[in-house]
């Protein structure tokens, strides 16, 4: 019996020493395989649309009513040159990832952005111009004017990530999904001074404004161990995103002069910067052989 017994201990000592980490030596990290993630970033400014050179009547008080805009003489046009870009904003989301695999995964994504609209104007008067053309007030309070606009997006997609069981491994993902505006990016109010106050007058209409839209992402990064249950993970994103967008010059000639420009749906670019904290529920060890 005790010859018996002196190799069957051997053996229980070479399991546990394989089973075992060596010292000094991390154990298995595992792959995570489901986690929740809170998410926030920076977007960059994008340009969008611009019109240059575009007619638009000139506009004076009106009589009696002195809180109105007319126009003052049909044919009469001062010049302009309008644009419109998104301003650099944060953003807030919520995620979660499941891998059924160690290398793809499938993810969902809810996310608060900021939309912020800025304008830019110049104008060139009709020379000589004309008495009491409000023209100049209103480019002056559109030039430097932001709105305030925020949008929500829901996503779906797909994660692949490779050495998955290690404490850092880099990944990419493509998603597709909805987003969704409170204001469309076209319309332009601007102001001018009456006795009573500021006056607003519609510049450039949007009769056509679509709030919602598609939405594609693709992101690489990488994601880091932050010890057992959490994971930090920084990534870069390319968010291609429909908007309804000024593509011409506008007819200059209408009875309140405002204008109305022909307007598409087009596809922008928009750069996004992210940073994010997994909380991990579900790990798969990896097997050593």
């Amino acid at each position: 019996m005790r010859r018996a017994r002196g190799p069957a201990l051997a053996a229980l000592t070479l399991v546990g020493a394989w089973a075992s980490p060596l010292p000094g030596q991390a154990p298995d990290p595992g792959e995570p395989r489901l986690f929740l993630t809170v998410l926030a970033g920076y977007r960059v400014g994008q340009p969008l649309w611009n019109l240059t050179r575009q007619p638009f009547a000139v506009l004076v008080p009106g009589m009696p009513i002195l809180d109105s805009a007319v126009v003052a003489m049909p044919g009469l046009y001062d010049t302009l040159d309008l644009q419109r870009e998104f301003v650099p904003s944060f953003i807030l989301g919520v995620s979660g990832t499941y891998f059924p695999g160690p290398h793809l995964g499938l993810q969902g994504e809810f996310a608060f952005l900021g939309m912020g609209l800025e304008s830019r104007c110049a104008i060139r008067q009709a020379q000589p111009p004309y008495p009491g053309d409000l023209d100049p007030q209103l480019y002056a309070s559109l030039d430097r004017q932001t709105n305030a606009t925020s949008a929500v997006t829901a996503s779906f997609g797909v994660v692949g990530r490779m050495t998955p069981g290690g404490g850092v491994y880099p990944y990419v993902r493509a998603n597709a999904g909805v987003l969704a505006r409170t204001r469309g990016v076209i319309e332009m109010v601007g102001t001018y001074a009456t006795p009573n106050g500021l006056a607003p007058t519609l510049v450039v209409a949007d009769p056509h404004s679509s709030n919602t839209s598609l939405q594609f992402t693709l992101g690489a990064g990488v994601a880091v161990s932050a010890g057992a249950g959490y994971q930090v993970w920084f990534e870069g994103r390319d968010v291609l995103a429909q908007h309804r967008l000024v593509t011409g010059g506008a007819d200059p000639s209408g009875a309140t002069g405002v204008l109305y420009p022909p307007s598409g749906n087009q596809f922008v670019h928009n750069f996004v910067f992210v940073i994010g904290l997994d909380v991990v529920f579900e790990k798969q060890r990896r097997r050593r052989y």
